[in-house]
C-alpha cells in the first residue's frame, strides 16, 4: 500500500504540473524548450504619452503571454489550433520615453515583444538659444487651431470639452503633423481658471501637458489669452459688454496689472521651453462688432498700451523668456485698421530686436467664411452658378492677395512676421449644387494659404473639432478629433494645393 500510495502522489503531482503549465499566469519557461521563434504580427508595439489599447496576434496555435513591465498588462481575446490573439493595455506615462517587454510562449517556442511608449516633453533647467522672429517664421508655415478646447468657458478641467467632446491627447497632435501642419495655435482662457489672481494649478498643469504634446510632435506653438469672459478684450475697451461706455484710466491701470500678473504667472511657469513655444498676449481686442465698430481709431492707443503691459511683463521674468518670441495683436485682428496710419497701431517697444510678430485674423468674405443665414456658398474664379443669388459679389481672389501684399509691406518688409492667427470657412450640406460648394471652400483656402505663403505671412486655420455641417449653416471643422479622420477635405486639400504653389 506504501508503493501505491507514492506512486498515486507522483502522478497527482505530474497532474498538477501539466495543469499549471497551461495557466497564463504560470507561463512555461521558454528556456526550457526549444529557441525557435515564433510568429508573431506586429513584432513590436507604441503607444504616445496616454497609453491606450493595441492587439497583436501569435499564429500557430494558442499561445501563452506575460507582460515584463508594470506599466503594461495582456489579455488572451481568442485562441484555437491556428492562432491567438491578444490585447495589449499600457498605463498613462507621466516620465520620460519607456521600453518594456511582452513575453509569448507556444510549445516551447518563444519570443518578446517590444513595446515603445512616448514620454513627456523633457524640459531642462537651462537657456537656450532663440532665432529671431524671421528665421523662425519660416518654419511655422502652414498653422492650425485646436479651436473650441482650452478656450471655452467653465471651471475646471472640464472645460477642455464643454464645447466639443474630444479630449486632446498625444495621438490628436500627431495626425495634426501628418497632415502637414507645423505649428499649432492652442486659444486658451485664464481668468476664469483663476481664484483671487492665482491661475489654477491643475489648469496650468493641464495646459503644460497639451503644449507638451506639441512639444514631442516637434511643432512650433501659440498659446495664447483667448477671449476668456471677456474679461480684457471687451471689458478691457468698454466698462459695460451690453452697451459701449469709454473706459477710464482707473479701468485701463487695473486690467494692465491684472494682464501683468497672468502672464508673469504663465512666462514663470513655461521658463524652460525653448523657440518652438510662442506667447501670444491677447485675441480678438475690442473685435466685438455691435459695440466696437467704427471705434478702431479711438481704441487703438489704449491696445497699444496692453500690448506693451504684456511684452513687458514677459521681458520682466527674465531666462528664456528675455527672448522668446511674442506675438501682438492689431487693432481687433483687423487687417485694414491694423494698416491704417490713422488708428495709430505701433510695436511695442523691446529689449531686443525682431522677437515679436504680429497677428490679424482673416474671415473675409465674412458672408462666405462665417454667416450662417442668407450666406454665400459659391465663391472664387469658375465656381459661381449662374443665376444663383448665393454667388459671392466681393472679398473673392484679388482682395485675397491685396490683403496679403498689404501686411508684407507693412510689417513682413520690417522685420515683423504677420500670423494670420484664425482663418477658415464654413463648409454647408447643400440640397443642390453641392460640388460647386465644395470646390469654392477648396480655392478659398487655397488662395489664402498660397497668398500668405508668398508673402511670407503664417496662416493658422481654425478648426472647432464639430462634424456636423447643420445643413446650409455650416461648420469650420477639417479635423474630426474623434476618430482621426479627415472631415472636411475640400479645405484640406486646398490647404495642401495652397502650400505647394506658393
Amino acid at each position: 500500500m506504501k508503493k501505491l500510495s507514492s506512486f498515486l502522489t507522483l502522478i497527482l503531482a505530474l497532474s498538477s504540473l501539466v495543469l499549471c503549465s497551461c495557466s497564463d499566469d504560470d507561463n512555461p519557461n521558454p528556456l526550457a524548450g526549444s529557441n525557435g521563434v515564433l510568429d508573431v504580427s506586429p513584432a513590436e508595439l507604441s503607444f504616445g504619452v496616454d497609453g491606450g489599447t493595441a492587439s497583436f496576434t501569435v499564429n500557430g496555435g494558442t499561445a501563452f503571454v506575460r507582460s515584463e513591465a508594470d506599466w503594461l498588462t495582456v489579455a488572451r481575446v481568442s485562441g484555437d489550433s491556428k492562432k491567438s490573439e491578444f490585447v495589449v493595455t499600457c498605463a498613462k506615462n507621466t516620465g520620460e520615453e519607456r521600453i518594456g517587454t511582452v513575453l509569448a510562449n507556444l510549445n516551447g517556442a518563444f519570443t518578446r515583444i517590444n513595446v515603445t511608449q512616448q514620454g513627456k516633453y523633457v524640459k531642462p533647467d537651462e537657456e537656450y538659444s532663440f532665432r529671431k522672429a524671421p528665421e523662425l517664421a519660416k518654419d511655422m508655415y502652414p498653422g492650425w487651431n485646436l479651436g473650441n478646447t482650452l478656450e471655452a468657458s467653465g471651471s475646471g478641467l472640464g472645460a477642455e470639452t464643454s464645447w466639443q467632446g474630444t479630449k486632446t491627447t498625444q495621438e490628436i497632435i500627431d495626425y495634426v503633423k501628418a497632415q502637414g501642419f507645423k505649428s499649432v495655435r492652442i486659444p486658451c482662457s485664464w481668468d476664469i481658471h483663476a481664484t483671487n489672481g492665482r491661475i489654477d494649478a491643475e489648469w496650468m498643469a493641464r495646459v503644460k501637458e497639451v503644449v507638451d504634446y506639441c512639444m514631442n510632435a516637434g511643432l512650433y506653438v501659440v498659446l495664447n489669452d483667448h477671449w476668456d469672459g471677456g474679461w480684457i478684450e471687451v471689458l478691457g475697451f468698454s466698462k459695460s459688454s451690453d452697451k459701449y461706455i469709454p473706459v477710464d484710466e482707473e479701468t485701463i491701470a487695473a486690467k494692465t496689472t491684472q494682464l501683468k500678473n497672468y502672464w508673469t504667472q504663465i512666462a514663470n511657469a513655461f521658463q524652460n521651453y525653448d523657440e518652438h513655444l510662442l506667447f501670444a498676449g491677447l485675441n480678438e481686442p475690442f473685435q466685438q462688432y455691435d459695440l466696437f465698430n467704427n471705434r478702431h481709431k479711438e481704441l487703438t492707443p489704449i491696445l497699444n498700451r496692453y500690448n506693451q503691459a504684456f511684452v513687458d511683463a514677459v521681458r520682466a521674468t527674465g531666462g528664456n523668456n528675455a527672448s522668446r518670441v511674442l506675438v501682438v495683436q492689431g487693432p481687433a485682428t483687423n487687417i485694414a485698421s491694423t494698416c491704417d496710419e490713422a488708428c495709430g497701431f505701433a510695436m511695442p517697444n523691446d529689449v531686443e530686436a525682431q522677437r515679436m510678430m504680429v497677428e490679424v485674423h482673416y474671415y473675409e468674405p465674412w458672408d462666405f467664411c462665417g454667416q450662417e443665414d442668407n450666406a454665400t456658398w459659391f465663391w472664387g474664379n469658375g465656381n459661381h452658378v449662374s443665376g444663383n443669388s448665393h454667388n459671392a459679389t466681393w472679398g473673392e481672389e484679388s482682395h485675397t492677395k491685396s490683403q496679403c501684399e498689404l501686411m508684407r509691406k507693412k510689417f513682413v518688409d520690417n522685420g515683423v512676421p504677420v500670423i494670420i492667427g484664425e482663418c477658415g470657412a464654413q463648409w454647408r450640406e447643400l440640397s443642390d449644387n453641392q460640388a460647386a460648394h465644395d470646390a469654392s471652400v477648396k480655392a478659398w483656402f487655397k488662395c489664402l494659404v498660397e497668398n500668405a505663403g508668398k508673402n511670407g505671412i503664417i496662416p493658422m486655420v481654425w478648426d472647432i473639432n464639430n462634424a456636423n455641417r447643420g445643413g446650409e449653416k455650416g461648420t469650420m471643422t477639417i479635423i474630426n478629433r474623434s476618430n482621426l479622420s479627415i472631415f472636411c477635405a475640400p479645405a484640406l486639400e486646398g490647404i495642401k494645393e495652397g502650400v505647394a504653389a506658393k
